[in-house]
């Protein structure tokens, strides 16, 4: 059973006094929660109430049950806190991983629940988000979900002031009816005492009094039949007779509380010689249950003489009837006083503005609050009907009146509007303005109306809020997918129609990931800003920009009167979003992909026409990067030949299809081979050998990296432990990975199969790795080389770090891309050729330069400070079986070997390379056509453009 909160017994009652359980679906609620589910892509979103042995939604979406036990609920852990609750998988979480709802049909595995905190600090539920499958949430939407969450608080705060409202405007409505009822039977009762002023003629004339005689030296008293009846006595039918009735007699039936009060008045007549007139209480007859009322008067009768006196005579009169409407009428008034300040503090707490507005003369009254909530002075305004219906929006006027005559022909309970209202400073405000008619004439005419004003315009505010978040994304303020399609059926429609054509252009960022990986998330956003705000600046009126999500954008061209007209388009957004951008400090350069479909000619729906423009990005990413394509007929099959090649990916990786060839690193110091990088190839049986550049970039989209890169690890392990024991192996962990939860066990579980010792082998990472999260990749790092590996940073240069990163992480080795190596004749590569290899230096790490070709390279990077070499100059990469004789051929144990001696150009005594790497003598002038080492053109250093990344 969840904990409860220390304030559960106030934050159930404060619960209650809301009296929202159990009530109607409201559309502010449930606004809230679409938006919620659709903002945040889950399939549930809920706003609950967690009650005592229960939770209950108020609003839901995605879900039929009206709630569940509390025992069960996940928001019984959010209520603790006024923290958001996130719960990314609640399988591996110890508090619900049993719970019915993740074990159940419901299979609950992500959960997200912000509290419902009232102004009191109370937390009466959440605002909750639900997936059946795990996910992550970021701190943007944390912040996003609190502010739902506050909306809803709103409207629950609203709900409140609304219910006091109401009920102390009943309440009232109810006391003034009540008390007009009581002050006429009162007037009625009182005309009829009136005429007993003369208590004789009275007991003579008046059937319904009561006479009475009492001689005070006896304690007898005689009564009339009709006072002993009203006594309680049973005098018998139709007697006339004088009963006498002891005064003993006569104090039992009288009410205990009242008898002192009887006294004093007969003490103080016999004392002060006046007539007296008490009420008291007597005991009904027997069988009755209760008291009647009875008025009583007396006459003090005198000997004239002395002025003793003899007796008292009188007179009961039952008015049990009249002190009934009496007390009715003091409660009356005691329950209207307390619906005043019911009302007022109502209206105090709610900001409600009263009024009350009488039909006949169209005279309107107002409270002091509705005079403020509008910026005027009490008086300032005339309080007229016309003067306040005056102050109403125009747009709004119409709708506010029929409201009106429908409640006044009562085919309304009670009347509500929404409406904007003007102030004295000559803005407009929202209000609810509620009320009812009290008081109707005969023919029911309405005479008298009454009601609030509240001032919605938060709500509102609210409101429009959560409708521009469901339309427009949230980083860069651009329409989002909802409001792209809207707008291109839209348009389409008008295409049907024979109007004219319209364009649709699909872009996506090239070099995009980069940054963001190099950077950070937040350079990331920045630059997505600054690209959102360069295209809405190109774009022509009546067009439309909109985010899809990512880096992806789309253009709705409404109108195109020629195809030029696209292509020009096309063209500046490309020379926009390739001018520098400035990140941070860092000025950074990024493309654009642009494919584009026409419409009617390329597809009249949004779904076809969608789907084309993708296909000829896709076409344009895969040709050239910073161009633009239209889409032509056959480009699907492009697409296809994508998939098709995922599967039969996916099939050679169960089938262990892929092979592993080896390209050897030589030191510089004594030209001998000190090891090998792996390199991954894919043997295709039809399509023959496929280049890393043509399977990479898909393993990597499909997650296929993360197995590939596992096998090739345990592969060059396996292979390395046959060679001789100074070789290294260096394997390419790829960015994907790196990030992967088991790649320390994955590393031990390899060098533990092939029995390799840890000093052989070499983990090769790219600078993308090291931005990621820099602390958790140092502490990743320290442990891998806890184990006796070496680390080695691949591809220096081709990111966006600065040389201070070589500094913080704890690199054995540091490989020099060969785009500085092919430029080594430029000043400017030369001085960074320079700087890492001082750097490296200081922090004892070896330095390779890749990608040698020509012996002039070699003679250069040799004077720049290179400690080692890899290229074609040495050797191409090899199969395994001729790496071995290639080991053999060129390693003298011992001895240093001359470079010429294993240079593939050099004659069969020293190397046959055209036998072992299939490298022929090249002009190094020539294309060095890639081909012939089973490599695809781009792969000139042993490495792919598109990163033939040591295992991959």
């Amino acid at each position: 059973m969840p904990p409860l909160p220390p304030n559960e017994a106030e934050r159930l009652a404060a619960l209650r006094d809301l009296r929202i359980l159990d009530t109607a679906p409201e559309a502010h609620f449930d606004a809230v929660c679409s938006t919620a589910a659709t903002l945040f892509a889950v399939p549930i979103a809920l706003i609950t109430l967690i009650d005592s042995e229960r939770q209950w939604f108020k609003a839901k979406c995605g879900i039929a049950a009206d709630g569940t036990p509390r025992d069960i609920a996940f928001c019984t852990y959010a209520i603790l806190s006024d923290d958001v609750l996130v719960v990314e998988d609640a399988t591996t979480d110890p508090r619900f991983a049993h719970s019915p709802l993740v074990t159940g049909e419901h299979a609950v595995r992500f959960y997200v629940g912000a509290p419902l905190v009232l102004r009191s600090g109370i937390r009466l539920g959440t605002l909750c988000l639900v997936d059946t499958k795990p996910r992550t949430f970021s701190e943007l939407q944390i912040v996003q979900l609190q502010g739902l969450a506050r909306i809803v608080v709103a409207h629950i705060e609203l709900h409140r002031a609304r219910i006091a409202a109401e009920s102390a405007l009943e309440e009232r409505i109810r006391s003034v009816t009540l008390i007009k009822a009581s002050e006429e039977r009162y007037r009625t009762a009182h005309a009829k005492l009136e005429q007993t002023t003369d208590l004789l003629r009275l007991a003579q004339e008046a059937a319904g009094a009561g006479i009475w005689q009492w001689s005070l030296d006896s304690d007898v008293v005689q009564n009339s039949s009709e006072s002993a009846h009203m006594l309680g006595f049973d005098c018998g039918s139709g007697s006339t007779d004088w009963i006498d009735i002891s005064t003993a007699q006569w104090a039992a039936r009288v009410h205990p509380d009242d008898l002192p009060l009887v006294h004093a008045a007969h003490t103080a007549a016999l004392r002060d010689g006046s007539n007296y007139k008490v009420e008291y209480r007597v005991r009904r007859p027997e069988g009755s249950v209760g008291y009647r009322w009875l008025m009583s008067f007396g006459r003090i009768i005198r000997d004239e003489a002395t002025g003793e006196a003899l007796q008292i005579v009188g007179l009961d009169l039952d008015v049990t009837e009249r002190r009934t409407t009496q007390d009715a009428l003091i409660q009356s008034e005691r329950r209207l006083r307390t619906s005043e300040e019911r009302l007022a503090l109502a209206l105090d707490s709610g900001s409600d503005g009263l009024w009350d507005w009488n039909v006949a003369t169209g005279q309107v009254w107002y409270s002091d609050r509705w005079y403020t909530m509008f910026g005027y002075e009490p008086g300032e305004v005339e309080a007229h009907i016309n003067t306040c219906m005056g102050l109403t929006h125009p747009d709004d006027l119409e709708q506010t009146l029929a409201l009106v005559a429908e409640h006044f022909e009562e085919r309304s309970a009670t009347y509500a509007s929404e409406r904007r209202m003007r102030t004295k400073s000559g803005d407009y405000t929202w209000v609810l303005s509620r009320g009812r008619v009290v008081s109707r004439d005969p023919q029911g005419t309405p005479l008298r109306m009454v009601g609030t004003y509240i001032d919605i315009s938060e709500r509102k505010a609210s409101e429009h809020r959560i409708a521009y978040m469901a339309r427009h994304d949230a980083l860069t303020g651009l329409p989002n997918r909802t409001v792209f399609y809207e707008h291109l059926e839209h348009r389409l429609a008008e295409v049907r129609r024979g109007r004219g054509q319209a364009a649709l252009l699909c872009l996506d960022l090239d070099r995009f990931k980069s940054v963001n990986d190099t950077l950070g998330h937040p350079a990331g956003d920045q630059l997505l800003c600054q690209i959102a705000t360069r295209l809405r600046a190109n774009i022509c009126d009546g067009d439309v920009v909109v985010r899809l999500g990512g880096d992806e954008f789309a253009i709705i061209v409404s109108h195109v009167d020629h195809v030029h007209q696209v292509s020009s388009l096309a063209q500046r957004m490309i020379d926009a979003v390739g001018q520098p951008l400035d990140l941070r400090g860092h000025l950074v350069t990024v493309g654009v992909s642009i494919g584009i479909a026409l419409s009617p000619s390329n597809g009249d729906t949004a779904e076809t026409l969608f789907k084309n423009a993708d296909l000829a990005l896709y076409r344009a990413k895969e040709a050239a990067r910073d161009s633009y394509r239209f889409y032509e007929a056959g480009m699907d099959a492009a697409i296809e030949t994508r998939m098709q090649l995922e599967l039969e990916m996916r099939e050679a990786i169960m089938c262990g299809s892929f092979a592993m060839h080896y390209q050897p690193g030589l030191r510089l110091s004594d030209h001998r081979i000190v090891g090998f990088e792996a390199l991954m190839r894919w043997p295709h049986p039809t399509r023959g050998m496929i280049a890393p550049g043509a399977f990479i970039p898909l393993a990597e989209e499909t997650g296929l990296i993360v197995s590939l890169g596992s096998w090739a690890l345990q592969e060059a392990c396996r292979e390395a432990a046959a060679w001789p024991g100074h070789l290294r192996i260096a394997v390419n962990v790829s960015a994907v990975q790196f990030q992967q939860p088991g790649l320390e066990e994955s590393v031990i579980s390899a060098l533990r199969t092939s029995g390799l010792p840890p000093h052989r082998l070499v983990l090769e990472i790219t600078e993308s790795v090291l931005v990621q999260d820099a602390e958790a990749v140092i502490a990743r790092l320290h442990r891998l080389k806890s184990f006796g590996v070496r680390i080695a940073l691949d591809d220096f240069g081709t990111g966006y770090s600065s040389l201070s990163y070589l500094r913080r992480f704890p690199f054995d080795s540091i490989k020099i891309d060969r785009s500085f190596v092919s430029e080594i004749d430029d000043p400017g590569a030369a001085a960074i050729v320079r700087a890492v290899v001082g750097i490296a230096k200081q922090l004892g790490a070896t330095v390779t330069a890749e990608g040698v070709e020509t012996e002039h390279q070699l003679e250069q990077v040799g004077l720049e400070g290179c400690t080692d070499i890899q290229g074609y100059f040495i050797s191409c990469p090899m199969p395994a079986d001729d790496t071995k004789a290639f080991i053999k051929e060129n390693l003298f144990t011992g001895t240093q070997a001359d470079l010429r001696d294993i240079h593939p150009n050099q004659t069969k005594d020293t190397i046959s390379s055209e036998r072992l790497a299939g490298c022929p003598r090249r002009d190094p002038r020539s294309a060095r056509s890639g081909a012939q080492c089973g490599r695809d053109p781009a792969a000139q250093s042993g490495r792919t453009q598109a990163g033939d990344h040591g295992s991959h």
